[in-house]
């Protein structure tokens, strides 16, 4: 016998729209960066643009998954398009890493050589950088919760805002010490976030698509509080992994030590509230059994 709790998506109504006027103003700053960048010879304000320009195809493709992810399932598709965040936030990562290493690359090249720099025009883009991509990732913080895709987008515009923040620094390093290396040092301190905050992305979106045990959640607890029950004998072939960032599911084998399978059925269901209520489960799939599995592999 199989039972299934299927809980709501925990999605907040905005998300939408708050990603697509985060694409719109962050693709309108990508333009005003390359060209400033290149006008004022500042290689800070090009690393800026080129990670920029990844937040532009990151909130892209993370506009593009998050509608995906609402459409229904299929009988090709059972669990419908919920994955699609997470290889949406899987490329974000990818092009986080990519920008990282061109920045570096050419940090290094521009290391013994720093171009001339106008301060000034470097300050007013970095300014209004900081203030796009700093209300950007803030609006999209209230929304995100705990999907992988908005994640991705937030921790793309923080990082920008704080891409910013350092190109302002350089800027006025100009104006008032007239040095360019500053951008040059600015440069790599953004790369070096970006690599940063780009594997931790990695790392959080492989597991997801690796079926790895969810985040923060604890087997052994799950196992205690179901054999607590006192109709529970025994349970064994359990297995809980992730649908997307925001869904976990499990399957096991439960040993009830109930005469009827009404009874059975009713023990059950008070598990998988159980679940869901105390573990955050929203899927849970019950074998129930009348005598323990002599399988000594699954055995827990």
């Amino acid at each position: 016998m199989h039972d299934h709790s299927h809980a709501p998506a925990v999605d907040h109504p905005r998300r939408g729209s708050f990603l697509a006027g985060a694409l719109g103003a962050n693709g309108v700053l990508l333009v005003v960066q390359v060209v400033a960048g290149v006008f004022f010879g500042s290689l800070a304000l090009l690393a800026d643009s080129a990670h920029q320009l990844t937040d532009v195809i990151g909130l892209a493709l993370a506009l593009v998954a998050h509608r995906l992810s609402k459409r229904s399932h299929t009988s090709d598709f059972t669990w419908g398009f919920r994955r699609t965040e997470v290889l949406g936030a899987l490329a974000n990562a990818v092009l986080l890493l990519a920008s990282a290493g061109w920045i570096l690359l050419e940090a290094y090249r521009r290391a013994g050589d720093p171009p001339e720099l106008f301060g000034w025009g470097v300050v007013a883009v970095a300014l209004v950088g900081l203030v796009v991509n700093g209300t950007s990732a803030g609006l999209l913080q209230r929304v995100a919760g705990d999907s992988l895709n908005l994640r991705g987008a937030v921790i793309h515009l923080a990082a920008d805002a704080a891409g910013s923040g350092g190109v302002l620094l350089a800027g006025l390093a100009d104006v008032w010490f007239d040095t360019s290396v500053v951008d040059v040092v600015v440069s790599v301190a953004i790369a070096l976030l970006v690599v940063w905050t780009g594997f931790s992305l990695l790392a959080d979106t492989t597991r997801v698509l690796l079926e790895g045990t969810p985040a923060g959640l604890d087997i052994d607890s799950v196992v205690s509080s179901l054999t607590a029950h006192p109709d529970v004998d025994d349970v064994h072939h359990l297995h809980v992994w992730s649908i997307d960032s925001e869904h976990a599911a499990l399957s096991a084998h439960v040993v009830i030590g109930r005469e009827t399978l009404h009874e059975a059925q009713q023990v059950s269901e008070q598990l998988q509230h159980l679940l869901e209520h105390d573990h955050g489960i929203a899927h849970a799939t019950l074998a129930v059994e009348c005598h323990a599995c002599d399988d000594a592999t699954h055995a827990l």
